[in-house]
């Protein structure tokens, strides 16, 4: 029985295995239908994207497809008639007008400082003392020797007269009354001696105190408490403010246009930003550096605020020349070609270039002697790269 259930087993595993190894392969029905297209709908509406881009940003001036050109916008105004004043424009430094340094006369240690950088001091005012014990020594031994040589004098003024009245009464001999004179004439050598050597030291003694030599600003101390010093070194430095001097140098082309007493005007720029001070034309040097070809002039200027100060980088504007009713544009119109200078007039809606001469020059405006006339419209904003007969839209 056994036997027989393993016969049967091993005849249905055979059967199985043949059945599942003889039939044929069938495909898949659904592989046999045909994959649909994908369509990609990104491509026609990036094609739709570049045909309505622009290939490149418009420019002012540019030919457009449709065969027009792109307006330049610009600012115009007409051109009128006004008074203008003309002026150099130069840089300089300001500087004291005048710089003193003090000296010590005598070797001596600092005793005490009086005065300090950045004060004021009239002339004669004391800035520094020095220790004088020697000096002071030296001078009472010196007029200790001045009263005593007085002493001597008398004495032998006494002797002399009384020598000439015995002569006279020929109680003495001759050579007798010569020796008194001699003696007498000795004694007055010797006071006088004394009396300068008692000046000098009086004089010492005086120089123990610095003084200031002129009025002004404190603007060096180069000594300290305790310090010594030595005979004529430099201790302090004084400048005076009062006026404060500008030096600039002219080319000589302009120079000529320059005389004493012109009004000048002063600024500081960022410094003192909004701030001028007014100033003159003091001194105009008559000779004219050859290694630049420019002439020194010298402007004056008075700040009682004080704001202004020695060693300021400043502009200074001389004023050379006034014209009243002429014609007068913006610089800011002006073109510069090939040497020659050029505005644009508004024709229409185009911009027409036109050569001009110029005269007097301000700041921010120049005088017009050719090329316009009082009413015409030009172009202020927007002239640089802008073409003859070039279309314009007006802004302002």
């Amino acid at each position: 029985m056994k036997k027989n259930f393993i016969l049967i087993l091993t005849a249905l595993t055979a059967l199985a295995w043949a059945c599942s190894g003889s039939g044929d392969p069938r495909p898949d029905p659904a592989s046999q239908v045909p994959a649909k297209v994908q369509t990609d709908k990104s491509a026609p509406e990036e094609a739709t994207a570049q045909k309505t881009r622009p290939d490149a940003a418009v420019r002012p001036g540019m030919k457009m497809p449709g065969g027009g050109e792109q307006a330049v916008p610009v600012n115009v105004m007409r051109v009128p008639r006004k008074s203008l004043r003309s002026y150099l424009v130069l840089n300089g430094i300001v500087e004291p007008s005048r710089k003193i340094q003090v000296f010590s006369r005598l070797p001596a240690y600092v005793r005490q400082l009086v005065r300090e950088e950045g004060d004021y001091v009239r002339e004669n005012e004391v800035l520094a003392v020095l220790d004088d014990i020697e000096v002071r020594i030296s001078y009472e031994q010196a007029r200790i020797a001045l009263d005593q040589a007085q002493v001597s004098l008398d004495e032998a003024e006494k002797n002399y007269e009384r020598s000439r009245t015995l002569v006279e009464r020929n109680l003495i001999s001759e050579q007798e009354f010569q020796a008194q004179e001699a003696q007498f004439k000795q004694r007055q050598f010797e006071l006088r001696t004394r009396q300068e050597n008692y000046k000098n030291l009086e004089l010492q003694l005086g120089w123990t105190r610095l003084r200031a030599p002129s009025e002004g600003f404190i603007t060096e101390r180069l000594v300290e408490v305790g310090g010594r010093v030595n005979a004529n070194q430099q201790v302090f430095t004084i400048e005076d403010f009062k006026p404060l001097l500008v030096r600039v140098f002219v080319p000589t082309t302009d120079a000529v246009q320059l005389k004493t007493g012109l009004p000048a005007g002063v600024s500081a720029g960022e410094v003192l930003p909004g701030t001028a001070f007014t100033g003159e034309v003091k001194l105009i040097n008559p000779r004219i550096d050859t290694q630049t070809g420019t002439i020194k002039v010298t402007v004056e200027v008075f700040d009682e605020t004080l704001r202004l100060k020695p060693g300021m980088f400043v502009e200074v504007r001389i004023s050379i020349g006034d014209k009243a009713d002429v014609l007068a544009i913006p610089r800011r119109a002006l073109l510069f070609r090939q040497n020659k200078i050029y505005a644009f007039v508004v024709d229409g809606k185009r911009a027409v270039q036109r050569e001009i001469q110029i005269g007097l020059m301000e700041e921010d405006e120049v005088e017009v002697t050719d090329g316009l006339v009082e009413g015409d419209v030009i172009v202020t904003v927007g002239v640089d790269g802008l073409k003859d007969g070039q279309a314009i839209e007006v802004i302002r």
